[in-house]
C-alpha cells in the first residue's frame, strides 16, 4: 500500500459535527435521546441559547437524529486507513494543540453559524499544523476532502480568507457550491416529516446564518405571470400590503438573512475568480450524484410558495436531476468551465460522506494514477431513485426507480425491500416487485415495520450490458405520535 503524501482534512457538512456545550453536555451526537430531544427541546440548539456550541467530532455513521437522516463519516475513516499506510488520525478540538504527527484530520465544527465562523477556524488549524514548517513545504500541503456545507467552508478559507497557497487540491461531495432548494422548502415552509411541520424546529433553524447560506444563489423561483425567475432574497419583490399571500411566508428577516447569504457566496465567487489562472489556485474536483429525483424549483403562486421536484426549463441539463439533495448542476463551483474537474457518481447525498471516490483520488494523488474517467456521467449505468429521507411510521413510503445509462428491455425487473440499521430492529423484510411505471421507470410503496433507520435496497436483474445492478440509500422511520410536531 501506497503512503498519504499530503495532509488530508475531512470537512464534514450540516449536522455531521457532534457538539456539546462548554460544562461537556451533549447537544448534537449520535445518541439516541439527543434526536428526540431535538424535536422536543430545540430550543437546545438554538443560537438565542447556546450562542457557541464545542465540536468534539464526527458524526460516527448515517443515522436518524429526530426528523433528520445525518450523515457519517467512519465509513470514509475506514476506506482511507484501509487504502494507505500508517494512517495518523486527529480530531481538530477548539484550543487543543494539534498532534503534527497526524496525516489524516477530521474538523468538526458548529455548523449553525456562517461558514465563514468555521473557515476562520479551519485556517487557525491548519496554519497551526503547518507551523514550523519552510514556507517551500508548506506549500500545496494540504489535500480538503469536504462533503455538503463542508465544502463551503473549505472554499472560504481557500478564497477570501487566502488559504489557497497551502492546498494542492479540494475534493468536494455533494456541495452545494449554487445552493439547494431543499434549504428554501425548510426555511419558507417549515421542516416537515410526511404530513407533520415541526414548528418549533423550524424557529430555530431560522436562526442559523448557516441555513441561509444553503439557499438557491441562482434562479430558482417560477412566478405566475411568466416573469423572469427570482433568487430567494428577490422575494419582497412579490409581497403586498394587505398581510396575505407570499409575504406570510417570508418576511423581512427572511430576506435580510438571505441577502447576507447570497453576499457570502459572492466573496467566494469574487476570490476564486481571482485565483483562476493563478499558481496558488489548487485543483478542484467536484463529484456529485446523478439521476436522482431531488427539489429543483419553487413555484410561487397566491397559496403560497411551493418547492417541487420538476426541473426548471429556464436552466441547463434538466435531465440531470440530483443526488436526492442538492441539484447536479448546483453541485458544481460556478467559476468550473473544465468537465475534467467534475466527477459523476452514483451515489445519493448522504452515500457522499463515505464515496469511494475519495479514496480512488487520494490514490492518484499518492502517485499511483489510476487514470480513472472524469465527467459529467457516471462510466457504467446506475439507478436513480426517488425517496425522501425520513418518513412516518405506519405510512406507507413510495419510492421511484429509474435505470440510466442504458435501456431496459423485456428482460429488466427490478425489486426492493428494507434492511433495519438499528438494534430496535432486526433483520429485512422480503423482496417486493416493482411496478414499470415507464420505459426506464418503476415504482413501489414500502410499510416499514416500525420507528428506526432502514436501508433501501433496490436489485435489477436482466439490465443490458451489466445484467445486474444494485442501489441503495437510508430511510429514516420517525414514530407518528412525535411530540413537537404540529400539522
Amino acid at each position: 500500500m501506497a503512503s498519504l503524501k499530503h495532509l488530508v482534512v475531512v470537512v464534514p457538512g450540516i449536522g455531521g459535527s457532534v457538539l456539546q456545550t462548554a460544562e461537556g453536555a451533549a447537544r448534537w451526537d449520535e445518541h439516541r435521546r439527543r434526536f428526540a430531544a431535538a424535536v422536543t427541546r430545540p430550543h437546545r440548539l438554538g443560537l438565542d441559547t447556546h450562542p457557541d456550541l464545542v465540536p468534539v467530532g464526527l458524526m460516527p455513521d448515517i443515522t436518524l437524529v429526530g426528523p433528520f437522516v445525518v450523515p457519517g463519516y467512519d465509513g470514509l475513516v475506514r476506506k482511507i486507513r484501509n487504502r494507505f499506510d500508517d494512517v495518523q488520525v486527529d480530531v481538530s478540538l477548539p484550543g487543543r494543540e494539534p498532534d503534527h504527527r497526524a496525516d489524516l484530520v477530521l474538523f468538526p465544527y458548529d455548523f449553525r453559524h456562517s461558514i465563514r465562523h468555521a473557515a476562520e477556524r479551519l485556517a487557525a488549524d491548519v496554519a497551526a499544523r503547518l507551523n514550523g514548517e519552510h514556507s517551500g513545504a508548506r506549500r500545496r500541503r494540504v489535500i480538503v476532502v469536504a462533503h455538503s456545507m463542508g465544502g463551503l467552508v473549505a472554499r472560504y478559507w481557500l478564497g477570501p480568507l487566502g488559504g489557497a497557497a497551502h492546498c494542492a487540491a479540494l475534493i468536494t461531495l455533494g456541495t452545494p457550491h449554487r445552493g439547494a432548494p431543499k434549504a428554501l422548502d425548510v426555511l419558507a415552509n417549515g421542516l416537515k416529516v410526511g404530513p407533520k411541520r415541526l414548528a418549533g424546529l423550524t424557529e430555530v433553524l431560522r436562526q442559523w446564518p448557516s441555513a441561509y447560506e444553503l439557499l438557491p444563489r441562482y434562479q430558482t423561483v417560477a412566478r405566475p405571470d411568466g416573469v423572469e425567475p427570482l433568487r430567494p432574497y428577490e422575494l419582497e419583490e412579490c409581497t403586498g400590503a394587505d398581510g396575505t399571500g407570499p409575504d406570510a411566508l417570508v418576511d423581512a428577516s427572511f430576506v435580510s438573512r438571505a441577502k447576507t447569504a447570497f453576499g457570502v457566496h459572492q466573496d467566494i465567487e469574487a476570490a476564486w475568480t481571482e485565483l483562476l489562472g493563478s499558481p496558488d489556485c489548487p485543483e478542484v474536483t467536484a463529484a456529485f450524484g446523478r439521476g436522482h429525483a431531488t427539489l429543483q424549483q419553487a413555484l410561487l403562486s397566491p397559496a403560497g410558495l411551493s418547492v417541487t421536484k420538476g426541473a426548471p426549463s429556464w436552466l441547463p441539463n434538466p435531465d440531470w436531476l440530483g443526488d436526492g439533495t442538492v441539484p447536479a448542476i448546483s453541485a458544481i463551483p460556478i467559476e468550473q468551465r473544465d468537465m475534467r474537474a467534475r466527477r459523476a457518481v452514483p451515489e445519493r447525498h448522504m452515500a457522499l460522506a463515505s464515496s469511494s471516490v475519495v479514496v480512488d483520488m487520494l490514490t492518484e494523488y499518492a502517485g499511483a494514477s489510476l487514470e480513472s474517467v472524469r465527467g459529467d456521467k457516471p462510466d457504467r449505468p446506475w439507478l436513480g431513485l426517488d425517496l425522501d429521507d425520513t418518513a412516518l411510521s405506519g405510512d406507507p413510503v413510495a419510492v421511484g426507480v429509474t435505470l440510466h445509462g442504458v435501456q431496459a428491455d423485456e428482460r429488466t425487473h427490478v425489486r426492493i425491500r428494507l434492511r433495519a440499521r438499528d438494534s430496535r430492529q432486526k433483520g429485512a423484510t422480503p423482496w417486493l416487485p416493482c411496478t414499470r411505471s415507464g420505459d426506464d421507470r418503476w415504482r413501489a410503496d414500502l410499510l416499514p415495520p416500525g420507528a428506526g433507520t432502514y436501508t433501501v435496497e433496490v436489485a435489477a436483474t436482466g439490465v443490458p450490458v451489466v445484467d445486474r445492478l444494485q442501489a441503495g440509500d437510508v430511510l429514516g422511520v420517525v414514530d407518528a405520535g412525535y411530540e413537537g410536531a404540529g400539522s
